[in-house]
């Protein structure tokens, strides 16, 4: 889940959809919304299938394991090898206990439901909760980690999957197959190392006044996480700041570089034309500015032209930019020359070009106002620097200080505990 355009859930919605769940004794199934808005879609099946209405059972072809079947919707009706047929849903299935159905390529557990819609049939994957986890994990966190932080991100997946039923409701599943919700890409990703780590947590839920809890995970949170209140305005009793492990992340650390001519572009073509840019002000990192949160994201950020001034908050400034977090801070620099040439005779002129490490020269503050003021001059080779931490919205659960905390010996409850406060870990079904 990380999350690069990764948006959470109302308020309302947080409440209701905890609330709705309570324990059972048997594992439930869920609807993965693969694709929407599909004109065609091609089926098979590696083993004898049918395709049927599943709510009237009426039977509209039985195929044999290979056979490939048309699926197309043309004026408002659903047509099976250009057959039309009355049903608004028809399924896809084998009897077959190892049955895969392939979808355009890609192969699927369980039950294909192709729904028709206005703008294109949407199709859904029905199958239970368990073999749902074995494609999301490999997709979430590389199998190559170890188990205990396979076996965490599993309990978190399934907790976060059981707290988003009916997500996506309006659209007839409960949740995507994208980012948004969590990555899942069918069994054709699935592996052996992924799979122990769902089969031997099966059932185990993380739970905070006995209801499973929203388990946001992110890639990396540059040294500390975020709270819920200060990335979505929600506080909630489990998503607070804590200090991470993930300083061998690939993105612990991480610079852009653009020229101001290049942010002023950005900006004008995402709608905040301010003219050719004089300034931008945000505060250092620890500075405790009100722009800032207390772990370091971005609250907001002023962009100042020669025609307007825009505020925009530091999660539009991620997405905008495309950064990989909003932690991050803004300086304006001048590259120093990365070579020399000296000459070694001054009389043919002959020299070599020495490859040198000087700093950056960083354009001062302002001098007169807030330091927070990063004024751009128009000199030549002036650029904005990025200094960022951190890839995703950095609440919750660390997949690389999970990675950590497991090379050091926690078992995944321990890794849990650290990142989601006042929790405990518990069976939601055998």
């Amino acid at each position: 889940m990380d999350y690069r355009k990764y948006v959470v859930m109302v308020v309302a919605f947080v409440i209701t959809a905890a609330s709705s769940l309570t324990v059972s004794a048997a594992e439930p199934n869920i609807r993965v919304g693969i694709w929407i808005n599909q004109s065609s879609v091609l089926v098979s099946n590696n083993a004898v299938f049918t395709i049927k209405d599943p709510g009237t059972n009426d039977v509209y072809g039985k195929f044999d394991a290979g056979d490939k079947v048309l699926i197309t919707q043309k004026n408002n009706r659903l047509y099976i090898n250009k057959l039309p047929v009355k049903s608004m849903v028809i399924s896809i299935s084998s009897v077959e206990k190892e049955s895969r159905t392939q979808v355009n390529g890609k192969t699927y557990r369980g039950i294909i439901l192709i729904k028709r819609a206005v703008k294109g049939m949407t199709v859904i994957n029905y199958l239970p909760l368990e073999q749902y986890l074995y494609s999301v994990v490999p997709q979430e966190m590389p199998s190559s980690w170890p188990m205990a932080a396979l076996k965490a991100q599993a309990v978190a997946a399934r907790t976060y999957a059981l707290y988003s039923m009916h997500r996506h409701e309006n659209e007839g599943f409960d949740v995507c197959a994208m980012i948004h919700c969590q990555i899942y890409g069918g069994s054709g990703v699935e592996n052996e190392i992924a799979k122990q780590a769902v089969d031997e947590t099966r059932g185990k839920v993380i739970f905070y006044e006995h209801k499973p809890i929203f388990a946001a995970f992110h890639a990396s949170s540059g040294g500390k996480t975020e709270s819920s209140r200060d990335i979505w305005g929600t506080p909630v009793p489990y998503l607070k700041s804590v200090t991470d492990y993930d300083q061998k992340s690939p993105d612990y650390h991480w610079q852009i570089k653009m020229t101001p001519e290049n942010l002023s572009e950005k900006l004008a073509r995402n709608g905040y034309d301010i003219g050719k840019i004089k300034s931008v002000t945000l505060s250092a990192f620890g500075s405790g500015s009100e722009d800032r949160s207390p772990a370091g994201a971005v609250k907001t950020v002023i962009f100042t032209g020669d025609k307007d001034t825009v505020k925009l908050t530091g999660r539009e400034v991620r997405h905008l930019l495309g950064l990989k977090s909003s932690k991050f801070a803004i300086s304006v620099i001048v590259q120093s020359p990365k070579k020399l040439k000296v000459t070694i005779d001054k009389y043919s002129g002959y020299g070599k070009d020495i490859a040198v490490a000087l700093p950056d020269y960083q354009v001062p503050n302002s001098i007169t106002g807030p330091k927070s003021i990063h004024r751009i001059t128009g000199h030549g080779g002036e650029l904005v620097l990025i200094d960022g931490y951190g890839a995703g919205h950095r609440v919750g659960m660390s997949q690389w200080g999970a990675k950590a905390l497991a090379d050091k010996g926690y078992d995944y409850q321990k890794i849990i505990y650290t990142y989601y406060t006042d929790v405990s870990i518990g069976n939601m079904y055998k």
